[in-house]
């Protein structure tokens, strides 16, 4: 028995904590959905929507990639003790300090990667749930749906650079117990390293922020057209 749980804590080691295991689950979601993809067209041909709804979930993942990718190096480049101590990627970038910028590079947007993948497919259902099928309200185009990942974006950098600055100015100190040790002892530059946590931070907050209102702008546009009122029916002059 001891075996065996030392087996399976093992094999979720490698799905949920490895470079390996995040492809293989991004390997496997990704096929799931081109298999139900696939079937949707089979089934339904061109009225098949499925696809759509996935390679939305897709363009919502790119985004939020790229969005992470763009603030690590930010990030990386104001506290790169952040990354090698707060994100324990010294066994990767060796003994070296401050660490080759080209390999602190690379790690970064790694980390990057692997924290927004999740967060932007997270968002893209959300959005899609906003706007699913109703008898009493249309739902919006794809292209329309799109038009709303700018605003989460400008929200999440807004809510980074707001809480960065407070990093910076020492007002992140008191929420952890680290942070009050590292200022005191004045070590891993800390009101840079606090800037990057809050810049981190603020982030997810500001994304969520505007998913909220992206969610709520979807609804009202889709209500807001079931208040137009439809054009009169003229009779006798050929029009229906």
């Amino acid at each position: 028995m001891t075996d065996m749980t030392a087996r399976l804590s093992a094999a979720w080691h490698w799905v949920a904590h490895t470079d390996a295991g995040l492809a293989a689950r991004i390997g496997v979601g990704v096929t799931v959905f081109l298999a139900l993809a696939v079937a949707d067209l089979r089934r339904h041909g061109r009225q098949a929507t499925r696809w759509r709804e996935y390679l939305f979930l897709l363009a919502a993942v790119v985004v939020a990639l790229v969005y992470g990718v763009i603030n690590d190096q930010a990030t990386s480049r104001i506290s790169w003790e952040y990354f090698y101590y707060g994100k324990e990627l010294s066994p990767l970038l060796g003994d070296r300090l401050p660490p080759d910028p080209s390999r602190l590079s690379w790690e970064a947007a790694k980390v990057g990667l692997k924290a927004t993948w999740s967060v932007g497919l997270l968002v893209g259902v959300a959005i899609l749930l906003a706007n699913n099928p109703s008898a009493r309200r249309p739902q919006l185009s794809f292209a329309r749906l799109m038009r709303r990942m700018p605003m989460i974006v400008l929200s999440a950098f807004a809510c980074a650079a707001l809480l960065g600055i407070v990093g910076y100015t020492g007002g992140l100190t008191r929420l952890s117990d680290d942070f009050q040790e590292m200022v005191r002892r004045d070590e891993f530059r800390p009101y840079r390293f606090m800037a990057v946590y809050g810049m981190h931070l603020g982030g997810y907050i500001g994304g969520a922020v505007g998913m909220v209102a992206a969610i709520v702008s979807i609804r009202r546009e889709r209500g807001a057209v079931c208040l137009v009122p439809s054009p009169p029916v003229l009779r006798g002059r050929g029009l229906w």
